[in-house]
């Protein structure tokens, strides 16, 4: 007699850092869905004003929920610490300011049980400004991110749906519009690197190494806006090394490739973060360091031949640029 199929299990995996006004919102989105998560694994990253004791007193009775505290390394670390502390099949990355439609975990099960070699799930998000904010009434009139896919599909890799959603100028990197198969991620060494933009250099790498990614347009998450957070404001050279960091990484999968579709789509990618490095330095009035300074002029030559051939021979794949610029100039975090 054969063995019922145990179902695949799920860890949602939270870091907390400095965002005690919005966490008992967040993480109850979490524990109110219509099926819950097997783990939730909450990471306070060196909080100073209150949030990792808040997480004790409010979640530290529940069996299923482990906190763990430790110095502030930024946010990819603290998501590589609540990897390795893991144990499920499946890994989501929620953030701590966020709210979670109540149905994400039920509709992610149906999936695996229809697709079980599914290792990607993207879905759909939303944004809303926060309510919580003193502006927030002024800030109703501000265009807010979108993250709509306009598609439901099965693809056979993770390489084939990048494509097909950069084709599309759908493709986000953003952590929280996937759920990530752990053995995956483990197997291939994919953890976070400790830069800012950390999402724009680890999601291509995560879909070059998976296999069967499942891609819907259903909404299961809600972005907390905060107004003037669209903006470029406060920028520093850091975003700058965090971009180049990213480039390098594309890079790689780009040289290691041989599909000519992908290597063009990684180099639009790679466009796309050159001119988001141009619209910060413009911005801000960045004096770099000579060696950021040196990399970025590397970059730049190598691919401005190309950006110049794209909007004098391409209009139509200009304007996908131009598109995705736009939703990175507002979604750049």
């Amino acid at each position: 007699m054969n063995e019922p199929k145990t179902r695949a299990t799920l860890s949602v995996v939270i870091p907390v850092y400095n965002v005690q006004r919005y966490l008992a919102l967040a993480v109850d989105s979490v524990l109110n869905q219509t099926v819950q998560p097997e783990e939730i694994i909450i990471v306070d990253d060196g909080s100073t004003d209150g949030s990792g004791d808040l997480a004790e007193s409010l979640y530290g009775a529940l069996e299923h929920v482990t906190i763990i505290h430790t110095e502030n390394q930024g946010l990819g670390e603290a998501r590589n610490v609540g990897t390795r502390a893991a144990t499920c099949d499946y890994l989501y990355y929620f953030d701590s300011d966020d709210i979670l439609v109540d149905d994400l975990v039920e509709r992610f099960h149906q999936v695996v049980a229809q697709h079980p070699n599914t290792e990607v799930y993207a879905f759909s998000a939303e944004s809303f400004i926060d309510p919580l904010a003193d502006d927030a009434a002024a800030a109703e009139a501000t265009k807010l991110p979108r993250y709509r896919r306009g598609m439901e599909a099965t693809f056979s890799s993770g390489e084939e749906a990048f494509n097909q959603l950069s084709q599309r100028a759908v493709f986000y990197p953003n952590a929280w519009l996937y759920v990530y198969s752990r053995r995956v991620q483990v197997e291939n060494g994919l953890f976070f690197k400790p830069i800012i933009h950390e999402d724009e250099e680890f999601t291509p790498r995560m879909f070059f190494a998976a296999g069967e990614t499942v891609v819907t347009d259903r909404v299961f998450f809600k972005r907390r806006v905060r107004p003037g957070s669209i903006m470029n404001s406060g920028r520093s050279e850091k975003n700058i090394i965090g971009y180049l960091s990213s480039i390098d990484a594309i890079e790689s999968l780009l040289v290691n490739s041989r599909n000519q579709v992908s290597r063009n789509n990684l180099r639009q990618r790679i466009i796309l973060n050159i001119i988001n490095i141009m619209l910060i330095k413009k911005a801000s009035r960045l004096q770099l360091s000579p060696e950021t300074q040196q990399k970025y002029n590397r970059v730049y030559d190598k691919y401005a031949n190309i950006m110049s051939k794209i909007a004098g021979f391409n209009f139509f794949l200009y304007r996908v640029l131009r598109f995705g610029l736009r939703k990175m100039r507002l979604v750049a975090s």
